[in-house]
């Protein structure tokens, strides 16, 4: 029988995370409706291993050897899947309510929405929001402030938890793996929306968050290339990234607007993109030296735009599972 939803988890030296996050996922309500694909990105802490000989619930366990970034695998994910929706879950998140996928599949049913998701907390509490919504700035920041407050006609959904349209995903030709850093979610979203609004696919794409139900993100620090804490790395990685995602949306007339205006709103863009005051060198960064090589990579930006990412996906061999 054809399931009703696929759950991708990417992950990389993330067992004992991982373990919380899949119990949460064969908690839910559909459990039985439900596909799990777990792709490894080359982990050294026994993940495979305790996957396909420990763990009782059936997985389908996807092993590349090495670390191809979250883009490629969850590209290989949705061409691996069974059914037509997906859902995308972090391997350090868990899914604290029981009925959210379902919910989150009926929401997708009344035809309103190809994406919906739901608020993400840093504690089980609730107290502490990772995201309600997902918003950027004019000049393509994330906003922190807004997303952690907001939740009305969000401009992105974080791939922590959302649930997608399978169909939709093959349209946009899944994420751009070029992403190796993040706001590979945000890119993906964006381009959904704002094809839609050309015309390029199927039906208009708004995004909304499913009442009722929560997602706790435990932002591991194992399994990521630089730690949550790191400002400086995640700085400047988001930075080297911006421009050209505001390309992949926006086209040449925003990434230009974008580019000439940035430096007259750098209070703004501190305020809500970084929470602080930049120094110098930062400022530096921001305001010339990425853009500076953003200017020089533009022709092979511009080149990278459209194309058809899971065309160029690696699909591992399936992992065979052993009795647990």
């Amino acid at each position: 029988m054809t399931p009703r939803c696929t759950v991708l988890i990417v992950t990389w030296n993330r067992r004992r995370e991982l373990e919380p996050a899949l119990d949460s996922v064969f908690r839910q309500t559909i459990a039985a409706d439900l596909e799990v694909i777990v792709l490894d990105n080359g982990s050294t802490d026994d993940t495979v291993r305790w996957l396909t000989e420990e763990y009782a619930h059936p997985v389908r366990v996807f092993a590349f050897g090495r670390n191809v970034g979250a883009c490629h695998a969850r590209n290989a994910g949705l061409l691996l899947a069974k059914a037509p929706r997906i859902c995308f879950l972090d391997s350090d998140a868990e899914i604290l309510s029981d009925n959210a996928i379902e919910r989150c599949l009926a929401e997708l049913d009344r035809g309103r929405h190809r994406a919906v998701a739901a608020p993400i907390w840093f504690d089980r509490a609730r107290t502490q929001p990772f995201a309600l919504g997902g918003y950027i700035t004019p000049e393509g920041h994330f906003d922190g402030n807004r997303t952690r407050a907001d939740r009305d006609d969000p401009h992105f959904l974080s791939t922590c938890f959302s649930v997608w349209e399978r169909g939709l995903l093959l349209e946009l030709g899944g994420f751009d793996p070029w992403y190796f850093w993040g706001i590979e979610d945000m890119d993906l979203a964006l381009r959904a929306h704002h094809r839609a609004l050309r015309g390029e696919t199927k039906g208009a794409t708004r995004y909304a968050l499913v009442d009722g139900i929560d997602i706790l993100h435990e932002m591991s620090e194992k399994g990521r290339l630089y730690a949550p804490r790191d400002f400086t790395r995640k700085f400047r990685a988001v930075e080297s990234q911006r421009l050209y995602q505001v390309l992949s949306w926006g086209g040449l007339g925003a990434f230009f607007r974008v580019l000439l205006t940035q430096p007259f709103h750098l209070r703004r863009i501190q305020e809500r993109a970084w929470e602080r005051r930049l120094n110098w060198r930062e400022r530096f960064e921001a305001l010339v030296w990425y853009p500076l090589i953003r200017l020089v990579c533009l022709p092979l930006d511009l080149a990278r735009q459209g194309r058809d990412h899971l065309r160029e996906v690696e699909v591992p061999p399936e992992v065979t599972r052993r009795s647990a």
